[in-house]
């Protein structure tokens, strides 16, 4: 009985200091991103996108965004619709400018809309700092037509309601046609996109500072498929200056990338993603001498983001994705307190985050763990 009033209070002491360890300068947010398929279900009365949201239902994707409650959405395909989508959620998010509507009417080639914008709650401080069109794309009526816009990526300076400092990156790559895919004619378009990631990668670093960066979008990509592991991840990292994370393989994955393979990747028997992985990503990058995120959680939400007058039906052909994060801003060790005794858990083997979780080995992802008994930095 003894032995047991002794662990239950050093199990409570251990949930008060990781309490106290999580707290000190921190803070908490929410980032999503999301496809809303803006684009015009008609074009002079011919059906163009006659399954997306359109006038419709769009206000109702703003509903949805309103009841999440995110801290901030980057947005793609934001094309024809935006001025129902923001009315709504004017009266709780600022956002950036978007640059026009398809139509022939306005027709120039190729289309000069990006479809990109952004979206953050009224107590972030933030601008649209940056505008990129890809140098490299592939398919004007073929091959998902991607050129016929001109898609890139977008970068942000914001300052959440705490004071810490980020950058987002907000993104449309090149797509795929299954069909093309199937047949091996995709060629051009895996090449297409992975110039698109050298570009934004180069992009990042070249403006890299003390803030930590959150690239997202529909990045039509996949692991197993576009070689993004070596031309981003573990390039930006053999750099020394940051290290990259993949909010999905960090949580549902254990940090462990899927592999590249040869062949055709497409959709699974689960009919939209593969082996559990999606086209819309939401990765970060954290300086080695700056602030630091943490990924808390990943949802993907296939179950909500639907119709009120056919549940059984998306309101457009991508599901959000959402991660919550943790940040210690730049200079800051998270927390007040240099260093903790608990007994009986000071010689205890392992090393623990501050949620507590267990490593068999020292962790090589930067932040504040604690072994022994310390509280311990990893850069």
């Amino acid at each position: 009985m003894r032995r047991y009033i002794l662990l239950t209070t050093a199990a409570i002491l251990w949930g008060s200091i990781l309490s106290a360890l999580a707290q000190g300068h921190t803070e908490e947010f929410t980032v999503a991103t999301l496809n809303i398929d803006g684009l015009p279900t008609h074009v002079i009365g011919i059906p163009v996108n006659i399954d997306g949201p359109g006038e419709k239902y769009t206000p109702e994707i703003a509903d949805y965004l309103l009841q999440k409650d995110y801290d901030l959405v980057g947005l793609q395909e934001n094309f024809n619709y935006y001025d129902l989508l923001f009315t709504k959620l004017a009266t709780s998010y600022h956002h950036d400018q978007c640059l026009g509507k398809i139509s022939l009417e306005s027709f120039a080639f190729p289309f000069p809309y990006d479809g990109i914008s952004l979206i953050w709650h009224h107590g972030i401080q933030g601008e649209h700092t940056q505008s990129v069109c890809w140098d490299e794309s592939y398919g004007i009526f073929s091959h998902a037509a991607d050129a016929l816009t001109d898609k890139g990526f977008r970068r942000y300076d914001l300052t959440l309601k705490g004071g810490s400092e980020i950058v987002v990156y907000n993104g449309h790559w090149d797509a795929s046609y299954d069909k093309d895919e199937e047949s091996g004619r995709d060629g051009p378009d895996r090449e297409a996109r992975i110039a698109q990631w050298r570009q934004i990668r180069d992009s990042i670093m070249a403006r890299l500072d003390k803030r930590p960066v959150i690239v997202l979008g529909d990045m039509n990509s996949y692991y197993p498929r576009d070689d993004i592991k070596s031309q981003f991840v573990d390039y930006i990292e053999s750099t020394g200056k940051a290290r990259v994370f993949d909010a999905w393989v960090e949580l549902e994955r254990n940090g462990e990338y899927p592999a590249k393979v040869d062949g055709p990747v497409t959709h699974d028997e689960n009919g939209w993603g593969h082996h559990g992985e999606v086209y819309d990503k939401i990765l970060f990058i954290n300086p080695t001498d700056g602030g630091q995120l943490t990924a808390l959680s990943y949802s993907l939400d296939k179950t909500g983001y639907m119709r009120s007058d056919d549940p059984d039906k998306p309101f457009g052909d991508h599901f959000p994705v959402a991660v919550k994060f943790r940040i210690v801003p730049t200079g800051d060790s998270g927390s007040g307190i240099e260093s903790i005794t608990v007994s009986p858990y000071q010689n205890r083997e392992g090393w623990y985050d501050l949620q507590g979780r267990r490593f068999a080995k020292k962790p090589t992802t930067p932040g504040i763990y604690l072994h022994h008994g310390q509280k311990i930095l990893i850069r």
